[in-house]
């Protein structure tokens, strides 16, 4: 086990530039999630860490080496990469112990390394099939299972994931979990997947060209975002962005909101952020779902919360949740409320919204204010 510390790392093909000023300091046992939309460069860094590709500049270093230039097999790390990579000469259970052979384990050891992850991803009854008679999901766990098999440093995942049926993704997301638990193992792991990340990380790393946009717990990255994109990235569904004048309030300031012809005041919780210097502008105000619900008595009594008549546009049953569309300042708003509380398509209902956790970003930057 070892810490992993990402220290100005650029990388450019060409006169593109895919990673920009990369800062990331992993501690011993951390389980990282880099996390964003295609083309981000998350899976680059992942290269970038494991060897597969050169760094243009910047520092790569696993516990107290520096390991910038270091081959892959000199960086102590397993890769689980998005294509499989495993071998179409041998079955399953050759696959699997394959690396622990070349370091000349002894041989009831390896059986018995083998037999540990193959119950672990349920492939017991694959290990002596070739990958071309495996399905995609099935060579995934395979892979996996080649990595899980060693005890590096380090695991790199790559959307490990992204193969398998939904059952059986939720499922392994438990297991490695309780894998990492376990074993202690530092592990960065890809994936575009936000659910993923939240359930998974110690703590996220939100990328967007190339540059990390916030890095903190799940919590942190879900309540606190640095911008509009980590707000909007993160979350399903994603938090409402509605465009608001800011205006002064009897206890402070807050922003005017239009709904079904009238306007309504929302106090802003000073906690959240301060408006003083706003006054008058325009801010999007970001507020989750679950934060504009029903009205329930001991909701509607707490500060910052305020009564607003909305008109149903779309009704969307979740099973435990409903969710409701409506329109905000001619902007559209999901609202989450009980399946009993929700009404049909067309007509009117009051719905709370809940300041206390409100969000607010500047309308030119985007950034949080």
């Amino acid at each position: 086990m070892a810490e992993l510390n990402i220290k100005n790392v650029n990388k450019s093909f060409g006169t593109t530039d895919v990673l920009k000023g990369i800062n990331l300091d992993i501690q011993d046992g951390e389980f990282i999630i880099l996390v964003g939309p295609s083309g981000c460069g998350k899976s680059t860094l992942l290269n970038c860490i494991a060897g597969l590709e050169d760094v243009t500049s910047g520092d790569i270093m696993i516990g107290d080496d520096n390991v910038t230039y270091a081959a892959p097999k000199d960086r102590d790390i397993a890769m689980v990469f998005q294509s499989y990579a495993l071998y179409p000469n041998m079955n399953v259970r050759k696959n699997i112990a394959f690396g622990l052979e070349i370091r000349k384990m002894p041989k009831d050891e390896i059986a018995a390394e083998v037999e540990r992850v193959a119950k672990l991803l349920q492939i017991e009854n694959l290990l002596d099939r070739k990958p071309s008679q495996l399905s995609g999901g099935q060579r995934q766990r395979v892979a996996m299972g080649r990595a899980l098999a060693r005890r590096p440093k380090t695991y790199l995942f790559d959307e490990p994931l992204s193969n398998l049926d939904a059952k059986l993704r939720v499922e392994m997301r438990t297991e490695m979990k309780k894998l990492h638990q376990r074993l202690g193992t530092t592990i960065v792991y890809v994936t575009h997947d936000q659910i993923e990340a939240m359930t998974l990380a110690d703590r996220i790393a939100v990328m967007k060209d190339g540059i990390v946009q916030q890095f903190g717990t799940p919590q942190q990255v879900y309540d606190d975002p640095a911008n509009i994109f980590v707000a909007g990235f993160m979350g399903s569904p994603s938090m409402n962005f509605l465009e608001c004048s800011v205006v002064k309030t009897a206890d402070g300031f807050g922003v005017q909101i239009e709904s079904q012809g009238k306007t309504f005041e929302l106090a802003a919780d000073p906690a959240q952020a301060d408006l003083s210097a706003y006054e008058g502008k325009n801010v999007v105000l970001g507020i989750r779902p679950e934060q504009i619900t029903h009205v329930m008595p001991h909701v509607e009594s707490q500060p910052f919360v305020t009564r607003v008549p909305v008109k149903i546009e779309v009704t969307e049953p979740t099973g435990a949740d409903t969710l409701v569309l409506t329109h905000i300042n001619g902007q559209e708003c999901e609202c989450r409320v009980h399946p009993t509380e929700a009404g049909n398509p067309g007509e009117q209902m009051d719905l709370l919204f809940n300041m206390s956790k409100a969000v607010f970003f500047d309308a030119q930057t985007e950034n949080r204010i």
